[in-house]
């Protein structure tokens, strides 16, 4: 779908696979390079992202255009949650609401701008 006056187009690219394990020792925020993490060189626009917690008690957030409000991501794989990323960036903004926990990170697809 073209972006209007901008000629350019936008796609969704279909992906179901995990793109980060994460553990921290802290519950700062953290961002994740999508380019590297989905092999990918265009521009991305959104993505869609699931979580699977493989051990402790808390949550991860992941942090739409890299605002000020985190949603937390479901414990399981049957909910995804489509993030908008931060223009020209890239990459995804996250915590964890409890140090030292331990997810995988799933994406069951993105979008893209060429």
């Amino acid at each position: 779908m073209p972006l209007e006056g901008s000629g350019k187009k936008q796609f969704f690219i279909p992906y179901n696979d995990k793109i980060a394990d994460i553990t921290h020792a802290d519950t700062l925020t953290h961002t994740l390079d999508l380019a590297t993490a989905l092999s990918e060189t265009r521009k991305i626009i959104s993505v869609g992202v699931t979580s699977l917690r493989v051990t402790g008690t808390g949550a991860i957030r992941v942090w739409p255009n890299e605002g000020v409000y985190g949603s937390d991501l479901n414990l399981s794989r049957q909910y995804p949650t489509q993030i908008i990323i931060k223009d020209g960036t890239n990459r995804l903004k996250y915590n964890l609401s409890v140090a030292d926990d331990d997810f995988e990170l799933y994406c069951f697809g993105y979008v893209v701008e060429s």
